[in-house]
């Protein structure tokens, strides 16, 4: 882009209506333009549009505009194969070819490891996309919401805390949830009980969280809502399986919490079978509807397999999974690895844990309750058992704890894997890391497609320690 004088250019108004070239996607996938060398955000543009778009916002670096129509389509726009795509918030890129959606996912990622992380040499990046890009989310949570006098369920609407978008067919779920979702509306909506409404902190119905097993199809579906009546949650247990026969467990989750989070302060089992069984890299596991597992399977699989071959053990080694939720990773490791530790915060995920181990036969996986800072606080985690020879950090989305550097490094592990779903924290964490140990390099850096369509990603990237 030209160098331009902008103390002399005329401000953008609300309203005002612009021919714009978009010429890069943003991180948050909005196209970028440029008017008199003021970059200006549109809603769902893509590079190589040309568009007519009108501003809706004007502030200093901050210009968003709404788009009208496209003149001229980038030859990367595809039709959006979901009806509620650019209201819904839980999409942004269908738009996008998906070989365009790696490729900038790829190239942002490279982006992020140079400018956060510092990293002058980046080992060639393994991509790995989805072979299809649709019904791959083994966990969706709809919220509740209400037009008029009807009860609806979906996605939030795009930017909005209160509007949800009532979801008829979504195309990254199995189609079974599609049809669980119009069942339970239909049940619902017999019951003179309203959603909850954020704002006032008021009304009966809240969300429902569905899980799928990719190995059996089968459904598990966890209701949550306000304190009320049992009535109407008895009408669905009665009800959705005649509808949907995939359903095999349903649960009801009590929530008053003001905070718009799917997670229920009591939960009771209805009906079907308490646990949803799946199967992931050869490892059988149960999981009732709060219990953490990736929502992706197809791909955690690969991620899982990867992880395996790059550890490349010999049946001598010591492995700790740190935020290990069900300890997944760790019982894949199990079979290659003399003993593995995983460390989870959860207590819930750390029964499960134990549980998935027996249930699989393996004796050597060993599970810990705890936060993994208080746990290797001291290095007394590394103290009390064996030396490790590989730890694999997967930690949420906000990255590692700052009193987990210091022990971590001090453990001088011969390989560090850190999985991600977050990017610019694992930047942030890596370029620490790397600073503070020069002993460790980066070995081998992955990319999984592990949510089509959205402007997420995960990342695997390997440490080794010379």
């Amino acid at each position: 882009m030209p160098s331009i004088d902008t103390r002399h250019r005329p401000r953008l108004k609300i309203g005002e209506t612009l021919d714009l070239q978009i010429e890069t996607l943003a991180p948050n996938g909005r196209g970028i333009a440029y008017s008199n060398g003021e970059a200006v955000s549109v809603k769902e543009g893509l590079p190589g549009d040309q568009v007519r778009a009108q501003m809706t916002r004007v502030r200093p670096n901050q210009v968003e505009a709404r788009l009208l129509t496209v003149e001229t389509a980038s030859p990367e726009r595809v039709p959006a194969r979901c009806q509620h795509f650019g209201p819904c918030g839980g999409c942004d890129l269908q738009h996008l070819a998906y070989p365009s959606q790696v490729e900038w996912k790829t190239k942002a990622l490279t982006r992020i490891l140079r400018e956060e992380a510092g990293l002058k040499s980046i080992p060639p990046l393994r991509v790995v996309p989805m072979e299809s890009p649709w019904g791959y989310r083994s966990k969706m949570e709809f919220s509740f919401g209400q037009e008029g006098g009807e009860i609806t369920l979906g996605l939030h609407q795009r930017a909005s805390f209160q509007r949800i978008v009532n979801i008829l067919t979504c195309h990254i779920a199995p189609p079974a949830v599609s049809d669980l979702l119009q069942a339970i509306r239909q049940v619902v909506n017999r019951f003179p009980l309203k959603s909850y409404n954020p704002k006032i902190h008021e009304g009966f119905w809240r969300y429902a969280v569905v899980r799928s097993s990719q190995a059996s199809g089968k459904l598990m579906l966890l209701v949550v809502t306000n304190e009320g009546p049992r009535e109407p949650i008895e009408a669905l247990a009665a009800e959705l399986p005649k509808v949907v026969p995939a359903l095999d467990s349903f649960y009801w989750g009590v929530s008053t919490r003001v905070s718009d989070v799917a997670q229920p302060e009591t939960m009771s089992f209805i009906a079907g079978s308490e646990v949803l069984e799946d199967q992931i890299s050869g490892v059988r596991f149960q999981i009732r509807p709060t219990n953490f597992v990736q929502p992706n399977l197809l791909l955690a699989s690969r991620i899982y397999e990867t992880i395996r071959d790059l550890a490349n053990l010999s049946g001598r080694e010591t492995a700790y999974d740190l935020y290990c939720g069900m300890g997944l990773i760790a019982l894949s490791l199990a079979g290659r690895a003399k003993q593995v530790f995983g460390v989870e915060a959860d207590p819930e995920n750390v029964a499960f844990a134990q549980r998935n181990a027996a249930l699989n036969g393996i004796s050597n996986a060993t599970f810990l309750c705890g936060k993994v800072e208080d746990l290797l606080k001291g290095q007394s985690l590394f103290k009390a058992g064996p030396k490790p020879d590989l730890i694999i950090l997967d930690p949420p989305r906000a990255g590692l704890h700052h009193q987990v550097y210091a022990p971590l490094l001090g453990a001088e592990a011969a390989t560090l894997m850190y999985l991600s779903c977050n990017p610019l924290s694992m930047a942030r964490d890596l370029k620490i890391l790397l600073e503070r140990d020069p002993h460790y390099q980066v070995d081998a850096i992955s990319l999984f497609d592990f949510f089509p369509h959205t402007t997420h990603l995960e990342v695997l990237v390997t440490l080794r320690r010379s």
